[in-house]
C-alpha cells in the first residue's frame, strides 16, 4: 500500500488507524505515527546517501567541475546506462546555462546511437528508432510547476518540426542546436516512418519521495503538448527523486552471462554450439527486453549490414520452418575473457560478439513481440582469451572477412596501442575500447577517445580546426584521412602532447564560467591550433615541432591568452556554429598568426 510514497498517505494512516484501533488500542496508533517518523527518515537518508554518492564520484571523476555541472552529468548517465555512453559523449548533450529554456540537457539517438550535426541517414533503411530524451536536474528542496511550464514553452517552440531558431532569441544556440538535431533526423527519415519515443527526465537532489497530484496534473499537460507536435510518439515524463536516482546508480551491468545450448562441439580454448533461438535472444538481452549493448565491441557494434542482409535473415526469421535458421545463417562469433561448460550451459565472463551483429540484432527484433518458444537453433562459436593483443587480432580477423570498412577496426592497430601505451606516461588514458577506461572508473578529465585524439591532431598539425568542429563522428572514416592523422612517421610524444593540451584547454575554458558550452564547444580546437603555432612560432606547426613541446612549461595563463585571441576573432566574425564549421576563422587566425612570426602567409591546402 506504500509503494507509491506519500501521496495519499495521511488518507490512508487515518483510515488504517479507525480501522484497526478498535482491536489494538493506543499501540497501533503509536506504530501508525512511528512508520510515518520512518518513512520520513528513510527520504532524508536517500538525499543524504545520494549527496555522498555524489560528492564521492565528483572528487574521483571530475573534480574541477561544481556540484550542480555534476548532478547534471551524473543524472544523464544514469539513465542513458544502457546506451554505453562516454563521458564526451555525456557531456556533449549538456545545453544548461543562460537562456536554456529550463532544459539541462538533450540527446538524441537513432537506434540507439547518438545523433551528431554530421549523421549518415542513408545508413538507416528499415526498423528505425528515434528516441530524445530530455533532462531537467536540479538542486533545489523539491519539484516545481514551474518548471515542468518551462519545458512545456520550450518544447512547444523548438519541437516544432518547420521551427525556424532565428525567431526564438530567447534560448541560447546549445538548445537550439539540441533539438534541431532531433528536427533534422525526424525530416530526414520520415520516408522510413521511424518509432518516436520522447522522455522527459526531471531529477530533483533533494526532494521528497512525495510527489504532489497538481505535479502530476502538471505532467499530463506535457505530455499531451508534446502528444500535439508528435501525434505519432511515444511520450513518457519521469521523476527521479534520491531514491530512483540511487536506484539507478546501483545498477550494475552484468559481466558474467550464461548462454543455454542444446549440441556443443568443444576445442582446446574454444567452444561451437547450436542454441535455441529463444535461449540466445534471453543471453543478447540479459534478460531483459533490450539487447544488452555490453555485449557489442564498439569498433563492430557500429557495423550496419546491407538491406538485402537484414530482409533475408528477417524473412528467415519469419517465414522458414523447413529447413532450420542454423543452415542457413553464418552464426556468430563471441570472443571471452574465459568460456566454461557445465550442465548444458556456457559461462561465459566479459563476452563480447565481435561477429554476428545483424544476425543478433535482427533475432532481437523478432523477439520483440511476443512468440512461442521457438526450438529452430543457431550457430554459436565461442573463443576464450584473456590476452588483449590476442583478442585484439581475432576481432580484426574475424571482421575482415567480411565487407566492413577499415575504419571500424582502428582500435587493433599498432599505432593505437602505441598512443594508449604512451599516454599514460602524461597522465591520460587513450580510449580506443570504447569505454574500456570509464568502466575501470578513471576520471573523465583523464580519459581522450580515438575521435577527440583525431580532431586534435587534425587542427594542430594539419591546421584544419574547422573540419575538426564540422565532422566529429566522420573525420576519420577514410583511409586517406585516417593516414593523414595516425601515421607511424609522427614521434608517439605528437599524440602525448595534443592530447594533455586539448584536456587542458577543455578544462580552463570550463572553469572559466563566462564562456557557454556553445562556444566552448566552437573554439576548442581554434585555441588547440593557436597554442601549438604559438608555441613553436610556425603558423603551420609541423609534427616533429610539436612533438617536443614541454606540457610541464605551458602554463595556464599562456593559454587563456590564447582563448581570449582567438574569441576576439570569433566574436568579430559573428560568433556562429556556421563559422566554427567554416574556413574564415581558420584562415583569419592563420593570417594574424603568421604576420606575428613575421613570416609570409603561406600557401594553404
Amino acid at each position: 500500500m506504500w509503494s507509491g510514497g506519500f501521496r495519499g498517505s495521511c488518507k490512508k494512516i487515518k483510515k488504517f488507524y479507525f480501522c484497526l484501533h478498535r482491536c489494538c488500542g493506543k499501540f497501533i496508533g503509536r506504530v501508525i505515527v512511528n512508520s510515518c517518523r520512518v518513512r520520513l527518515i528513510m527520504s532524508g537518508n536517500a538525499q543524504q546517501l545520494l549527496t555522498d554518492v555524489l560528492e564521492q564520484q565528483k572528487a574521483e571523476r571530475n573534480p574541477n567541475i561544481s556540484a550542480e555541472d555534476f548532478f547534471e552529468i551524473f543524472t544523464s548517465e544514469q539513465v542513458l546506462k544502457d546506451l554505453d555512453l562516454s563521458y564526451e559523449e555525456i557531456e556533449s548533450g549538456i545545453v544548461d546555462g543562460e537562456h536554456d529554456g529550463g532544459v539541462d540537457a538533450v540527446y538524441c539517438f537513432i537506434n540507439d546511437e547518438l545523433v551528431y550535426d554530421d549523421f549518415d541517414q542513408a545508413k538507416y533503411k528499415k526498423n528505425v528508432a528515434i528516441d530524445l530524451h530530455i533532462f531537467q536536474a536540479k538542486s533545489a528542496n523539491g519539484f516545481s510547476e514551474s518548471d515542468i511550464n518551462k519545458i512545456i514553452s520550450t518544447t512547444n517552440h523548438l519541437l516544432k518540426l518547420d521551427a525556424n531558431d532565428s525567431l526564438f532569441p530567447q534560448y541560447n544556440n546549445s538548445v537550439k542546436s539540441a533539438f534541431s538535431r532531433f528536427r533534422k533526423a525526424y525530416r530526414l527519415l520520415a520516408s522510413k516512418f521511424p518509432e518516436v519515443n520522447v522522455s522527459v527526465h526531471y531529477s530533483c537532489k533533494r526532494a521528497d519521495e512525495k510527489i504532489h497530484k497538481n505535479l502530476y496534473e502538471k505532467c499530463g499537460e506535457l505530455e499531451k503538448s508534446l502528444n500535439v507536435l508528435l501525434p505519432e510518439a511515444t511520450v513518457k515524463v519521469n521523476f527521479l527523486t534520491p531514491s530512483a536516482l540511487l536506484a539507478l546508480a546501483r545498477k550494475t551491468k552484468k559481466q558474467t552471462f550464461e548462454l543455454k545450448f542444446k549440441h556443443d562441439l568443444s576445442a582446446e580454448n574454444g567452444y561451437v554450439v547450436l542454441c535455441e533461438l529463444s535461449d540466445f535472444d534471453f543471453f543478447i538481452k540479459a534478460g531483459t527486453t533490450n539487447l544488452s549493448l555490453d555485449l557489442f565491441e564498439s569498433n563492430v557494434r557500429d557495423f550496419q549490414g546491407s538491406t538485402e542482409v537484414n530482409s533475408e535473415i528477417q524473412s528467415t526469421l519469419l517465414n522458414e520452418s523447413s529447413v532450420d535458421f542454423w543452415a542457413m545463417n553464418n552464426g556468430v562469433t563471441i570472443l571471452a575473457g574465459r568460456a566454461s561448460i557445465a550442465g548444458g550451459k556456457l559461462t561465459l565472463e566479459n563476452p563480447q560478439i565481435v561477429n554476428g551483429l545483424q544476425t543478433s540484432t535482427q533475432i532481437a527484433r523478432y523477439f520483440s513481440e511476443p512468440r512461442p518458444i521457438d526450438r529452430r537453433l543457431v550457430l554459436v562459436k565461442v573463443i576464450a582469451s584473456e590476452d588483449d593483443e590476442t583478442r585484439d587480432k581475432i576481432i580484426k580477423a574475424i571482421n575482415s572477412q567480411n565487407s566492413i570498412q577499415a575504419a571500424m577496426l582502428r582500435a587493433t592497430d599498432k599505432i593505437q596501442r602505441d598512443v594508449e601505451q604512451a599516454l599514460k606516461s602524461v597522465g591520460l588514458f587513450y580510449d580506443r575500447r570504447k569505454n574500456y577506461y570509464k568502466n575501470q572508473g578513471k576520471p573523465a578529465d583523464s580519459i581522450i577517445s580515438i575521435g577527440l585524439m583525431a580532431q586534435s591532431v587534425m587542427s594542430a598539425i594539419l591546421q584544419r580546426p574547422d573540419q575538426a568542429r564540422a565532422r566529429p563522428s566522420t573525420l576519420i572514416k577514410e583511409n586517406s584521412e585516417y593516414n593523414k592523422v595516425f601515421s607511424e612517421n609522427f614521434s608517439i610524444g605528437l599524440y602525448c602532447v595534443c592530447g594533455a593540451l586539448i584536456k587542458k584547454i577543455d578544462r580552463i575554458m570550463r572553469d572559466d564560467g563566462t564562456l557557454s558550452p556553445r562556444d566552448r564547444n566552437n573554439i576548442r580546437f581554434y585555441v588547440l591550433y593557436s597554442v601549438v603555432a604559438s608555441l613553436v612560432r610556425k603558423a603551420k606547426p609541423d609534427a616533429d615541432s610539436v612533438s617536443k613541446i614541454e606540457i610541464a612549461a605551458v602554463k595556464d595563463e599562456y593559454i587563456i591568452e590564447r582563448i581570449r585571441a582567438v574569441l576576439t576573432s570569433y566574436n568579430s566574425l559573428g560568433g556562429t556554429d556556421r563559422l566554427a564549421k567554416g574556413t574564415k576563422l581558420r584562415d583569419l587566425i592563420q593570417d594574424q598568426l603568421s604576420q606575428s612570426f613575421k613570416h609570409p602567409v603561406l600557401e594553404r591546402k
